[in-house]
């Protein structure tokens, strides 16, 4: 459930790829319950169009949680971006959010933050997850 939504006004010539609607009915659908914080945001860098960082339970919030990002990309890729958003990125990201879910308690992966993210520029959609610099867990040497 989305219970945070941050969308401030975008720069002539811009626009938001993801729709709120769209997220809190693929949230729904893929029966992801968990809390959710939607901020649109226009990255600095061209193309992250979703942006998902997973929180595990801390000493100050008991529960998990995923911090969403939305981003912006120029009007005139807006529709080719909302197309490979809606076909490809947030089906893919709903299963990598419904994994976590899947998980027993206790599992090491739900004590680790982990990251997720669809990014659209003009050579065309490109899905990351859980870079290695976004673990807090040391790798083992």
């Amino acid at each position: 459930m989305i219970e945070f939504i941050s969308r401030p006004k975008l720069a002539k010539g811009w626009s938001y790829v993801l729709q709120t609607s769209q997220l809190a009915e693929a949230l729904e659908v893929g029966g992801i319950d968990w809390q959710v914080s939607l901020n649109y945001w226009t990255p600095k860098v061209t193309g992250s169009i979703l942006e998902c960082h997973f929180w595990p339970p801390s000493s100050t919030i008991l529960y998990p949680r995923f911090y969403i990002r939305a981003g912006a990309v120029p009007s005139t890729l807006r529709a080719a971006a909302q197309e490979a958003l809606r076909e490809l990125g947030l089906p893919q990201f709903i299963h990598w959010a419904k994994s976590f879910l899947a998980l027993p308690e206790g599992s090491p992966r739900l004590t680790t933050e982990a990251y997720f993210d669809v990014s659209y520029t003009a050579e065309g959609l490109k899905i990351t997850e859980t870079p290695e610099f976004k673990s807090r867990v040391a790798n083992p040497k």
